[in-house]
């Protein structure tokens, strides 16, 4: 299992095989950060992680995207975390719809958290937990910590 923080770790300590820091080089460069959908599309030859800022709804783009299977949304879970009551709600709603279209476009997804504190490490079980609350099941959600490794 695999996560991308923006603190430094040990990775062993909290279960991962490797955590990627935000500030590698490395990490940087292959992170695009798009608005939407519609935004992404423009990236869909690249292998690169695309992180979202609106997961809103828009089928054609996540075709298009899927068919190439170069690129792999970046699910920012400390976002989501952070965030309480109705905005958090209105999140995770809009993450488990684009998360459903992903699966039936077979479109590549991950998740990492981006703990700023090593206080705020999960395990790789607590992950794999709370990703089951976006409609995935375990053994997706197990695939989706893994991806990472393929495109860092």
């Amino acid at each position: 299992m695999f996560d991308i923080i923006k603190c430094s770790a040990e990775p062993s300590k909290h279960g991962f095989e490797r955590v990627y820091s935000l500030s590698e080089a490395k990490a940087k460069n292959k992170i695009i950060e798009c608005e939407n959908l519609e935004a992404a599309a423009n990236h869909k030859n690249k292998k690169i992680l695309v992180s979202l800022r609106d997961y809103a709804f828009d089928e054609g783009a996540l075709k298009i995207i899927a068919e190439k299977k170069n690129v792999c949304f970046l699910i920012d879970l400390g976002r989501i975390m952070r965030t309480r009551g109705v905005p958090r709600a209105i999140a995770i709603s809009k993450l488990r719809t684009f998360l459903r279209l992903c699966v039936k476009f077979n479109a590549f997804y991950t998740f990492a958290t981006f703990a700023e504190k090593e206080s705020q490490i999960r395990t790789p079980e607590e992950l794999e937990n709370i990703i089951l609350l976006f409609g995935l099941n375990r053994g997706q959600a197990k695939f989706a910590l893994k991806m990472l490794r393929n495109y860092l």
